[in-house]
């Protein structure tokens, strides 16, 4: 599959959570790798899913730190030196003496900056640490409003007791069910349900609707689908 933009992701992320299947995978890596920070106002979709994949795979974005999209701290810059005194031309053993004594002051000067330049490099990674765990903490606890569809295998089932059963079996931290849910026919007699549920960003809900349909409620629901995803 060809995403190579921001657009192109958000569009095929308004359904999903990940690039393939169920599970983060060597695929979300690769589309990760083509793209910037996504603009969270013009492709939200895309910006879940780019975080989602930045926390899992450990990557250090700078793009992700306080600063912002693209924005890359900048150290300070280095003293100038102080400029270098004229020896005098008489008599020549001073002159010899000065030029040895400046020689030394240039290296302690050069030897000092090293050290100030390295300490600088550690305080920016440990600034660029301390902002990606405080980000990471944020994007774990932003929630997404998931759109569902239900189906069940018989017309005659009773799909407010199933979704009633369903919401007392599946429960996960993260995970808020629909209190009510809508019935919609679809044909032959046969209904769905039409429902909603909360999941923050720890939490997948293909992985979910795999884990209902697959497992737990295999023999009473036929198919499960999200519809749409939307930030909260």
């Amino acid at each position: 599959m060809g995403l190579s933009t921001a657009a192109e992701v958000n569009d095929y992320m308004k359904t999903r959570s990940y690039v393939e299947g169920y599970a983060f995978s060597a695929k979300d890596v690769e589309v990760f790798g083509k793209i910037g920070l996504p603009d969270q106002k013009a492709h939200p979709h895309a910006y879940r899913w780019y975080v989602h994949t930045a926390a899992l795979s450990g990557s250090k974005c700078l793009a992700l730190v306080a600063g912002g999209a693209g924005s890359k701290p900048t150290p300070a810059p280095a003293k100038a030196a102080a400029p270098k005194k004229a020896a005098p031309a008489k008599p020549a053993p001073a002159a010899a003496a000065e030029e040895e004594d400046d020689d030394d002051f240039w290296g302690d000067d050069e030897e000092q900056t090293e050290e100030e330049k390295a300490q600088a490099a550690k305080e920016l990674e440990e600034a660029k640490a301390k902002a990606m765990a405080k980000l990471a903490k944020k994007e774990a606890n932003q929630r997404s409003l998931c759109n569902l569809e239900i189906k069940p295998w018989e017309a005659d089932q009773d799909l407010k007791a199933l979704y009633a059963k369903i919401k007392k079996t599946v429960v996960k931290d993260g995970l808020k069910w629909s209190e009510g849910l809508k019935l919609v026919d679809v044909a032959f007699g046969v209904q769905k349900i039409i429902c909603t549920a909360v999941v923050n960003q720890t939490l997948s809900m293909d992985a979910i609707i795999e884990e209902i349909t697959e497992d737990l409620f295999a023999d009473e629901v036929q198919s499960m689908s999200m519809t749409s995803m939307s930030l909260l």
